[in-house]
């Protein structure tokens, strides 16, 4: 499968210049052609495929509006990039590492400053070598799949055409301070999601 990475990829999330992409178990890092940005080897190919594989997961559950604040939008491709929606996606799965099973570190994705980004963060990957992609996959389909599942049970209709990613649990899509405080402090994201606060972060 050929992957053509997301366009807001290709570009420095710091100075915004192109980036020499590298593709995924290459020795070089992805680097910036003006500045010392770099971050790992096929980075934009595997984010960007993980969020198609999270816009089809959602066409397959007949979500065909996502909201957001008080927006909807069928441009799945666009809310689930990993300069808008999908920091909180990640941010979320992380603090539910527990509940999923999967081991904290096993998500091999982080955030990185964005000024033109959503929460002013960006996804990358954490390494070039990512050997076992279905974890991470996984634990984001599965925050989807919680959030639309309570989407469903709230709706007056039990309609299962829309996501409501307001009810994105522990931390909703709309509260971007604390989305961006989160990403900002990643030790946070360990804590046992039954607690109230993290770090005086209310959730």
């Amino acid at each position: 499968m050929l992957i053509t990475p997301s366009l807001c990829l290709m570009y420095c999330p710091t100075c915004g210049e192109q980036l020499f992409i590298r593709n995924m178990f290459s020795s070089k890092d992805t680097t910036c052609s003006a500045c010392d940005y770099k971050e790992p080897a096929g980075s934009a190919h595997f984010v960007t495929f993980t969020s198609e594989v999270l816009s089809r997961f959602l066409k397959k559950l007949g979500v065909e509006k996502i909201a957001i604040g008080n927006v909807e939008t069928d441009n799945f491709l666009s809310v689930l990039d990993a300069q808008s929606i999908l920091p909180a996606l990640l941010i979320n799965a992380k603090l539910n590492t527990k509940t999923i099973g999967s081991d904290f570190n096993s998500i091999p994705l982080t955030t990185v400053p964005d000024e033109n980004a959503y929460y002013k963060r960006r996804v990358i990957t954490t390494s070039s070598a990512i050997t076992n992609p279905a974890v991470a996959v996984a634990a984001l389909a599965e925050t989807l799949y919680s959030t639309h599942k309570l989407t469903v049970e709230l709706s007056s209709k039990k309609s299962k055409r829309l996501i409501n990613l307001n009810l994105l649990s522990p931390v909703s899509a709309a509260h971007e301070e604390s989305i961006h405080a989160f990403a900002l402090n990643e030790t946070a994201l360990t804590s046992n999601r039954e607690n109230n606060t993290h770090k005086g972060m209310e959730i």
